[in-house]
């Protein structure tokens, strides 16, 4: 399904504690806030899709994190943890209160490491495809299962990916890679209090079924659902259905300061 490009979506750059990052947002204080954070090798592009499904009833801002995107690079990759803080100084440096932070792949990661370290600073956390799996936790197990989600992307997803993925180079890539693989989600998950949905498509091979439902019943308050027929990359290839998918929870979160303080 095509989505229509939201007129009012705007490129900026912030400072995230000493790291620049890149931002297309929506910058509407009357809506309630949603912020995407991307996986590995990706940037903000892919979300912006979603972002325009979104940016009928929220206030959608699509991150750059260092070293992806446009987002100058620092010296070395940085950790999901370093990111993780990254995303909390971004959201302080945008004056939001109180998001939602959605997180595709190992930008699942990151949110999660947002979250646990930052309690205080969400009204929830949407994991969309969620890595790594315990049980492939070897850069030969996520190369294989990459592989078989690019023949179930059709080609304009396997581009847009193949393009980032080209931007930051294979070296990078595989340090972040490296990274990626000794980040515990299914350990940091327990320390996230806010309210958590996880997200998968029914025909992503990456995230898959029994792995992502184990993540939502190991955090203190998650859901689980799915998209049926979509990829690893649903919110590129299925945007409405995943912004109407997510939309109860969205409203269940609502505007406002949740329980406990930043940190």
């Amino acid at each position: 399904m095509r989505t229509r490009r939201h007129p009012a979506l705007e490129r900026r750059r912030v400072l995230a504690g000493s790291h620049p990052v890149d931002v297309r947002g929506t910058f509407d204080p009357a809506r309630p806030p949603v912020v995407l954070v991307h996986g590995v090798g990706m940037s903000g592009r892919y979300f912006l899709r979603f972002a325009d499904a979104l940016a009928a009833t929220h206030d959608v801002y699509a991150l750059d994190l260092p070293g992806y995107g446009t987002a100058p690079r620092p010296l070395r990759p940085l950790t999901p943890l370093e990111l993780g803080r990254v995303v909390a100084d971004a959201v302080e440096a945008l004056g939001l209160e109180a998001p939602v932070v959605v997180g595709h792949s190992m930008g699942c990661q990151i949110v999660v490491d947002a979250v646990k370290d930052h309690p205080g600073r969400w009204a929830g956390y949407v994991l969309v495809g969620p890595t790594v799996d315990p049980t492939a936790r070897t850069l030969l197990h996520q190369g294989w299962r990459l592989l078989r989600d690019t023949l179930r992307e059709p080609p304009r997803t396997n581009a847009v990916v193949a393009l980032d993925y080209l931007r930051m180079g294979p070296l990078r890539y595989l340090r972040t890679a490296r990274h990626m693989l000794r980040d515990r989600i299914e350990e940091n998950v327990r320390g996230c209090t806010p309210p958590g949905l996880v997200v998968r498509g029914s025909r992503d091979p990456i995230a898959q079924r029994d792995w992502a439902r184990r993540l939502a019943r190991t955090a203190p308050d998650a859901r689980f659902l799915e998209i049926p027929g979509a990829p690893h990359n649903v919110q590129h290839t299925d945007p409405q259905e995943l912004a109407a998918a997510c939309a109860p929870f969205l409203d269940s979160c609502g505007p406002g300061p949740r329980p406990g303080s930043p940190a």
